[in-house]
């Protein structure tokens, strides 16, 4: 009786050590898309900053529209284009997609704190201070 005991505990135990490894798999699955599309996207950045938007009409009259001109345009699609690269970066090498509101909720309030930072330094360069080394006028 103590032989059969151990026979199905000895199955029990190869069914979970094969799942164990399937879900590894799936794991790394994951983890090397979301490594493929940080590389694709660190390429994209690459060839976005070969490219001058503020020469553009369209960039031109898009952003115009929110008061970024000349080269904050560029700073913007960058900063775009991190910020998701970023996103991706917590949410599954940090794991943070897996957490509780007590860790996102310094998140959030990291994330509208770094907005008024950008806000703030689109507008410092689309209004200088007249005197100042970035004043054109």
């Amino acid at each position: 009786m103590s032989d059969h005991t151990a026979t199905v505990d000895h199955k029990a135990d190869d069914h979970g050590h094969d799942a164990a490894h399937g879900s590894m798999f799936a794991h790394v699955k994951v983890y090397l898309i979301i490594g493929a599309l940080l590389f694709i996207f660190t390429a994209i950045t690459v060839g976005l900053s070969y490219i001058d938007f503020d020469k553009i009409a369209v960039f031109i009259w898009a952003f115009n529209k929110i008061g970024v001109h000349g080269a904050a345009i560029n700073m913007v699609i960058g900063l775009t284009v991190a910020t998701f690269k970023v996103c991706l970066v917590g949410a599954w090498f940090m794991h943070l997609k897996q957490e509780k509101a007590v860790i996102w909720r310094p998140l959030l309030f990291t994330f509208f704190f770094v907005t008024a930072l950008f806000l703030l330094f689109l507008l410092a360069h689309s209004d200088p201070i007249p005197g100042s080394v970035h004043w054109h006028h």
